[in-house]
């Protein structure tokens, strides 16, 4: 994570998008030792928010909790953050076309003059590099379209140059970003991806589609193994508003 570069010692982080917590652990643990500095955290639901309090309580840190989406940003107020974290939550934000660009709005008016963005995102499923990068793509493809069957929107990733032209429009400056991979090895590199789609699969009320999609599914698990897993492209960007 990029921001463990930063100074945080009495600095305001807002992490936008916590969902299941990974990121929020991360912060947590770039900011231990640091009591004077404060954490934001914020989703659009607060389904995860009492299993976090509980595994923070005793990180000796001042934590907020608010339940809100990366558009509203509800009680955060503008000129009040020195760093904003958004970790695999703008393509979620995106699944509606354009909404992306309202929540950098959003993101350039609660920072600070001189604060920074911070995102982390996958790229769009059409970079396929490798046999790993292919089975990640393949993954991807699958859940998307039971999303899309089963009445929901579909993540929509953006293109890091796509990105760094929003936040541009947004008002931000030096934006910078640079392309990584994670590799996940079998048995497990697909356990969740395989949680996910049994979640969905239940929206689908044809058997034969459930079927055929639970076929593709375990095609999948199959290739992942013979290739030796799955490799995510990913890249991290980071962004300024200028200081006045």
């Amino acid at each position: 994570m990029i921001i463990e570069n930063e100074s945080l010692s009495g600095k305001i982080i807002l992490e936008v998008g916590s969902g299941r917590g990974d990121t929020s652990r991360q912060l947590v643990g770039l900011l231990a030792g640091k009591p004077e500095a404060k954490l934001i955290i914020t989703d659009v639901t607060d389904r995860f928010f009492g299993q976090l309090q509980n595994e923070f309580q005793s990180a000796g840190l001042q934590i907020q909790y608010v339940c809100t989406g990366a558009l509203e940003l509800q009680g955060i107020f503008a000129g009040s953050i020195d760093y904003l974290v958004c970790n695999y939550t703008l393509c979620a934000v995106n699944s509606q076309a354009g909404l992306a660009a309202l929540a950098l709005r959003r993101f350039w008016e609660v920072l600070k003059p001189g604060g920074k963005l911070f995102v982390e995102e996958e790229f769009p499923v059409s970079r396929q590099d490798t046999v790993l990068q292919e089975v990640w793509a393949e993954k991807w493809r699958i859940l998307k379209s039971v999303m899309i069957l089963s009445g929901q929107f579909p993540y929509n990733e953006i293109a890091p140059e796509t990105l760094e032209a929003l936040c541009r429009m947004a008002g931000f400056t030096n934006v910078e970003w640079m392309s990584h991979t994670g590799t996940y090895h079998p048995p497990d590199a697909l356990d969740f991806f395989q949680k996910r789609l049994d979640n969905l699969l239940e929206g689908i009320s044809v058997e034969s589609l459930r079927l055929g999609f639970a076929e593709m599914a375990a095609n999948l698990r199959d290739k992942s193994v013979w290739a030796g897993g799955m490799e995510i492209p990913f890249y991290r960007l980071v962004a300024q508003k200028t200081a006045t």
